[in-house]
C-alpha cells in the first residue's frame, strides 16, 4: 500500500496536499483501532480536526466486522475540504437502525454516523456485498 505524502503540520492548508487511501484489513475488530488511528494520524498531518471523521470510520467498520460477511475493505479520500468514507463487505444484508430506545446499550452506531455525516448511505455492489459510506467536511 502507498501512503500519500502529508504536508508538515505547520504549513498551510494546501488543496493540492489531498489523500486517497484503499485499505484491506484482516476481519478482526482490532483493525477498527488501527485504521482509525491512520486516519486521525493523516487528517492531523494536514490540519484536519479528526474527531468526528474517526467516529464515523469507527463505527462503519465496526458495523461491518460485526454484521457483514468476510474481510471488509476501506476507502479513504479527503478532497476539497470533504473527507469521503467508503467501507465494504460481502454481505448484501443493508445495515439496521433498531428503533429508538433510551434504555438500548448498543445498536447506536447508524445514529452517530448520521448525526457526524453531512450525507450518507448504501450501495449494493452487484452480488458481491455492499458498500456504506459517509461525506464528512473537514475543519481546518
Amino acid at each position: 500500500m502507498l501512503l500519500p505524502l502529508l504536508r508538515p503540520l505547520d504549513a498551510e492548508p494546501d488543496p493540492d496536499r489531498e489523500f486517497r487511501v484503499d485499505l484491506f484489513p484482516p476481519a478482526s475488530l482490532e483493525m477498527v483501532g488501527v485504521v482509525r488511528r491512520l486516519l486521525r494520524d493523516m487528517l492531523t498531518a494536514t490540519g484536519a480536526d479528526p474527531d468526528g471523521p474517526c467516529l464515523i470510520l469507527s463505527e462503519l467498520l465496526a458495523n461491518a466486522l460485526l454484521h457483514g460477511a468476510g474481510a471488509p475493505s476501506v476507502a479513504l479520500e479527503l478532497r476539497c475540504g470533504r473527507l469521503y468514507i467508503a467501507v465494504a463487505d460481502g454481505s448484501t444484508a443493508p445495515p439496521a437502525r433498531p428503533e429508538p430506545d433510551v434504555a438500548r446499550t448498543c445498536g447506536r452506531g447508524l445514529d452517530l454516523v448520521a448525526a457526524l455525516a453531512d450525507d450518507w448511505g448504501v450501495e449494493l455492489i452487484g452480488v458481491c456485498g455492499k458498500a456504506v459510506w459517509a461525506v464528512a467536511a473537514v475543519d481546518r
